[in-house]
This record gives structure tokens, C-alpha cells and sequence, in this order.
């Protein structure tokens, strides 16, 4: 009896690990991010595999007036990934409202939104714009985001925002298997081609932040260009241990340090 009862035990464990409900992992435009490149594809990435002919994905401008076009798609035969077509998006304000149901059959639902901002004479947009959160008293944190050039060639010169007391433009290096960071004065930026700023890469360094940086808040960031006129977009900052490698920016002072020592 006793064998039977822990057989079944183990049975019903599998059976709770082979399923999973979805929840929104990530999603393009960003949430709570401006662009200023107005998306025809609104999609979502789930923690797990949905059912597309259940699941909505609904986009309303500040009118209140849908614009999603047709039903939710699969993306390249990933079945945690959805998106939607919509209509050509004007500057303002877009909410996006999702509802998924996960092949276990469990619903979830949630929103966010998002900001298109008006274009550019420059034609310089901006995608997902986001800071990892700090762990307790930190004063250093980081900002990370997607920049391209629609229009003529240009240089990323300058940052700068209010929740820090300096910000400056920075880039990992692999020095002899040693990583390093270094601030560097400007990133070229060439038409067409997207700089991704990503940790271990360039990223915008936030030194002597005022407060900590706590998951889900927001925060602006402003942009200089050599020739393009400045642009502030809305930082939304994520829970630490996103976005792939991971740099302890409360101990990156140490590691400039290092650099500048040139050991």
C-alpha cells in the first residue's frame, strides 16, 4: 500500500512539472517603454507554451479605439511567443490587454502599455529601454536599450537623468580575459544598423544614484546626439538577473578602478 500511495505521489509530481502557466515574460514594444519607431507587430513572450486560438491580444490607443488587426499569431513556430498585427500607430499613448491560456488549459491575463513618440527629423528611434534593479544600498546601476539610425549618419555623445548624479555612456572590454569597463566620449551610429546596448556590451553607467532602483518603476533618460536634437525616453526598470550576463554594479567601481590603474 505503501509503494502504491508514493508511485501515485510521483506520478501527480510529473504530471505538475510537465505543465506550466504562462505568464508574460517579455514583450515588443516593451512595456511601459517609448519607441520612437511605431511597430506594425505588437507580440508577447510567455514563461510557457499557449493556445493561440484561445488566447487575445487587444491594443487601444488613448481613444479607447482598438487597433490590434486580425487574431493572435504564432512567431516562428515558438508556442510561447504571440503576436498581433496593428494598424499604423500615430504618437500617444497604446495599452495592450492580454488574455492566454496555457496548454494546461489555465488562464491568465494581464496589460501593459506603451508610448510612441512623435518622429524625429533625425529619424533616431529607440527600443526597449531598461535599467536591472539594484541590490540594497548600491549607488551604481545601469541602463540598457536599442538605438537606430533612420536618417543620416550620427554620434551618440551624452546621457543624462535625474536619478543619478552622473550618467555616462560606457562599454565592456575583454582584456586578456579580464572584464573591464571604461567610458567612452561617443557611439558612432550608421544607418540602419542597430546598436544594442546589453550587459557586457555598451550600456549607460548611473553613478550616484539617488535612490535604489526597484523593479517596476520608471525613470527618464535623455539622449544626446551630435546633430540629431536630444531624446528623453521612459526606463522601465526590470527584477535583477534579466537580460543575460550579470555585472554587480555595486562593485563596479573596483572594476574601473582596475582599468584605470592599467592592471
Amino acid at each position: 500500500m505503501i509503494r502504491i500511495l508514493l508511485t501515485a505521489g510521483a506520478a501527480c509530481l510529473i504530471g505538475h512539472a510537465a505543465f506550466a502557466h504562462a505568464h508574460l515574460w517579455a514583450s515588443s514594444p516593451a512595456a511601459d517603454s517609448t519607441v520612437t519607431l511605431a511597430p506594425h507587430e505588437v507580440t508577447i513572450t510567455f514563461t510557457d507554451a499557449v493556445e493561440p486560438p484561445f488566447s487575445t491580444i487587444e491594443v487601444t490607443g488613448a481613444n479607447g479605439q482598438r487597433v490590434d488587426q486580425g487574431e493572435p499569431h504564432m512567431i516562428a513556430r515558438d508556442g510561447k511567443r504571440l503576436g498581433v498585427n496593428v494598424a499604423t500607430l500615430s504618437p500617444g499613448l497604446y495599452t495592450v490587454v492580454w488574455h492566454a491560456v496555457s496548454v494546461d488549459t489555465h488562464k491568465t491575463e494581464g496589460t501593459y502599455q506603451f508610448t510612441v513618440a512623435a518622429p524625429t527629423s533625425s529619424g533616431i528611434s529607440l527600443e526597449h529601454v531598461w535599467a536591472r534593479a539594484t541590490a540594497g544600498a548600491a549607488t551604481t546601476g545601469a541602463a540598457y536599450l536599442t538605438v537606430t539610425d533612420n536618417g543620416q549618419p550620427d554620434r551618440l555623445v551624452g546621457v543624462s537623468t535625474p536619478v543619478s548624479s552622473t550618467a555616462q555612456l560606457h562599454e565592456t572590454i575583454d582584456d586578456q580575459g579580464v572584464m573591464k569597463m571604461r567610458a567612452v566620449a561617443g557611439i558612432d551610429l550608421a544607418p540602419g544598423k542597430p546598436v544594442l546596448f546589453k550587459p557586457g556590451g555598451y550600456h549607460v553607467m548611473l553613478m550616484g544614484l539617488n535612490s535604489p532602483l526597484k523593479a517596476g518603476d520608471t525613470f527618464p533618460l535623455t539622449l544626446i546626439f551630435e546633430h540629431a536634437p536630444p531624446i528623453t525616453a521612459s526606463v522601465k526598470v526590470e527584477a535583477a538577473g534579466v537580460g543575460g550576463m550579470a555585472y554587480d554594479h555595486g562593485g563596479m567601481k573596483g572594476m574601473h578602478d582596475h582599468l584605470e590603474r592599467g592592471q
